[in-house]
Order: structure tokens, then C-alpha cells, then sequence
């Protein structure tokens, strides 16, 4: 978690992340709801009496916020792989500690544009993958861009990415996950789907 946190730190503290999608000529827009908080002010609220009430209600302003970027961006079916935004306020959150000034919207959009590898073109069929009592939903074409990366890693044999999830893939992506230092799961989880679209793009 402490490489995802630095690489998004970094970005926000650099001042290269601002929305594409801004109206004004300099730049401006509006931001509504959570968005327009500070990350001192989300926080705060995450880590108070009413922190499980404010992460639901987190996740679904990034529901939101996601599903607007997905009709607005050209090109672009669905922006992120990740099928459940719960997990990404856990990450934001970890985000906000380190950029307390930053407005949520800022933080919502970095993590986004970070996982610009993975986006889906097209819809694709979203599939349970399950190993070892663990279990995530992602779509088909984001396990078949996996295997991609594994191969590319040399961690799966060539032509070997076929979008189907096995045991040879999950024994893949537990190596990829150990040489990065993550949990190793097996699975195509959050942080190794950012991380891998970290590698992607460098």
C-alpha cells in the first residue's frame, strides 16, 4: 500500500493531476457534495462516530463521480476496473493523509486517471474469480490485460492470455504480487490492478 500511496503523493503534491474535463479556459469547475471536502475534512469523518455511514456514502459519491467520467470521456466504457468503490476509500483515505489540503475530487481523479491502463474500451463480461477463500469481480477483459502484464513478467508462458482465470494464472499473480511486495491473494485485487497499471505505463 505504501507504493500506491507514494506514486498518487507525489502526483497530487506535483500539481500534475487536474481534470481533463474542466470547462473554464483556466481550468475551473464546480465541485459538488464530498467532492468539494478536504482531505482533513474526510478524515475526519471516516475516523469518527459515523465512519461506516460516511464510507458507504463515499463510495457512492465515487459511484457517481466514476459513472460521469465513463459518459464524458471519449472512447471509454468504464474508466476503472475496479467493480466495487468501497475499497477505493480505503485507499483514498490513505491518499488524504498525506495530501490534507487536497480537495476529495482531486484525490477521486488521480486515482482514476492512475488506473488508465486497465480502462474498458468496450463492456465486457464481468466474472467472480475466487482462490483460496478470497474472491473479487472484474471483467473479462481486465483478467485477460492481466495475463498480458504476467507474460510480459515473464510469470505466464506467451499466448497464454485468453481472459479465462485458472489455477496457473492465480500461481502467477501471487509471484507478481510477492516481487511487488503486496498481499499475495492470487487474485487481481485493487492495489495489484493499480500497480500493474503503474508498470503498464512507464
Amino acid at each position: 500500500m505504501r507504493n500506491v500511496c507514494t506514486i498518487l503523493v507525489t502526483a497530487l503534491a506535483l500539481g500534475t493531476v487536474t481534470p481533463a474535463l474542466a470547462e473554464t479556459s483556466d481550468g475551473d469547475f464546480a465541485v459538488y457534495g464530498w467532492g468539494a471536502r478536504d482531505c482533513n475534512t474526510i478524515i475526519a469523518v471516516l475516523t469518527g462516530e459515523q465512519a461506516v455511514q460516511a464510507q458507504a456514502q463515499l463510495a457512492e459519491w465515487m459511484s457517481g463521480y466514476i459513472s460521469a467520467q465513463n459518459r464524458t470521456t471519449d472512447a471509454v466504457y468504464d474508466i476503472t476496473p475496479i467493480k466495487s468503490h468501497v475499497p477505493m476509500v480505503s485507499l483514498a483515505r490513505n491518499i488524504c493523509a498525506n495530501n490534507a489540503d487536497q480537495l476529495f475530487e482531486n484525490v477521486v481523479f488521480a486515482m482514476t486517471e492512475s488506473f488508465s491502463a486497465f480502462r474498458l474500451a468496450e463492456d465486457s463480461p464481468l466474472v467472480e474469480l475466487s482462490h483460496n477463500g478470497n474472491s473479487v469481480s472484474v471483467n473479462e477483459s481486465t483478467v485477460r490485460r492481466v495475463q498480458e502484464v504476467l507474460i510480459a513478467d515473464g510469470q505466464l508462458p506467451a499466448n497464454s492470455a485468453d481472459g479465462q482465470f485458472g489455477a496457473l494464472t492465480a500461481q502467477a499473480i501471487e509471484a507478481w504480487q510477492a516481487d511487488a511486495n503486496l498481499t499475495v491473494n492470487g487474485l487481481p485485487d485493487m492495489v495489484t490492478l493499480f500497480l500493474m497499471a503503474q508498470k503498464i505505463t512507464e
